[in-house]
């Protein structure tokens, strides 16, 4: 049986005779937030990809001629980032059509953005093809951790669509600065692959309690699932500093360190 050590707490009783005497009573200590552990792949390639442009981010030094620069790309600060909230290697979700979270490191306001969905090209074929998904998005977001619900995104003639299970998915948020020159965009691109979880696994979820379930997702590398699983309950109880703990520690285990300094 593990030891628990508890803690004093004074309470004072007054007794008939004008006596007062301090009783202890022993309290359960408090509980740290639980350490998470991800489980990554650590085989094949980096599939996340950063691609700032307009010069730089702050190569608009080199784009001051260049007429039509429009939205929220003339209000980009220096240093700006805009990151997909992915691990190195693919991540795995349980979900057909899955919650995406992305960030950006200051608020932008009516961003023109433009997200793509498409299969990873097979090594024996890299031939070009249309994206499965394409659409327009015009967003105002403050700075730090955003959700992007995949079921709002998916165009009305293809609003039924799910992510196969087995098939891994590139996925890319593009910050559009010029309708003449998409090679200004700032870009940031992750993958995806839905699994089937086996019958264990669905015992073991079925099972949990709500607090369990980012670590239980996380140990059996279902990234997608952990971070929202924890980003729902953040949502719940913001002022849960243990939470924001835990989200801190999983985005660090998916080498998103910069990220953290602004998890809200």
């Amino acid at each position: 049986m593990k030891n628990i050590k508890l803690r004093p707490f004074y309470f004072v009783v007054g007794l008939s005779f004008s006596c007062s005497v301090a009783l202890p009573i022993l309290l359960p200590p408090v509980q740290a937030a639980e350490e998470i552990q991800y489980l990554t792949s650590t085989t094949g390639e980096i599939t996340r990809e950063n691609k700032a442009d307009i010069r730089g981010v702050r190569g608009l030094r080199g784009v001051r001629g260049v007429r039509g620069i429009r939205g929220a790309c003339t209000q980009l600060k220096e240093n700006f980032a805009l990151r997909l909230l992915v691990p190195e290697h693919t991540g795995k979700t349980l979900d057909a059509q899955p919650t995406l979270y992305w960030f950006v490191s200051q608020p932008l306001t009516a961003a023109e953005f433009i997200f793509i969905l498409d299969k990873v090209p097979s090594t024996n074929n890299a031939e070009f093809s249309e994206p499965i998904i394409k659409t327009n998005l015009k967003l105002s977001v403050p700075a730090g951790i955003q959700a992007l619900p995949f079921a709002k995104i998916l165009p009305p003639n293809k609003s039924q669509f799910q992510l196969k299970t087995g098939v891994e998915y590139r996925w890319t948020l593009l910050l559009t600065c010029h309708p003449d020159y998409p090679s200004l965009d700032i870009k940031s691109t992750g993958t995806i692959k839905r699994i089937e979880p086996s019958v264990e696994l669905s015992a073991e979820l079925q099972q949990s309690s709500p607090e369990k379930l980012p670590y239980l997702y996380a140990k059996n590398g279902f990234w997608y699932n952990a971070l929202d699983e924890l980003a729902k309950q953040i949502g719940e109880h913001a002022d849960n500093n243990a939470l924001h703990k835990v989200r801190v520690d999983l985005l660090k285990q998916g080498g998103l360190s910069e990220v953290v300094a602004y998890d809200k």
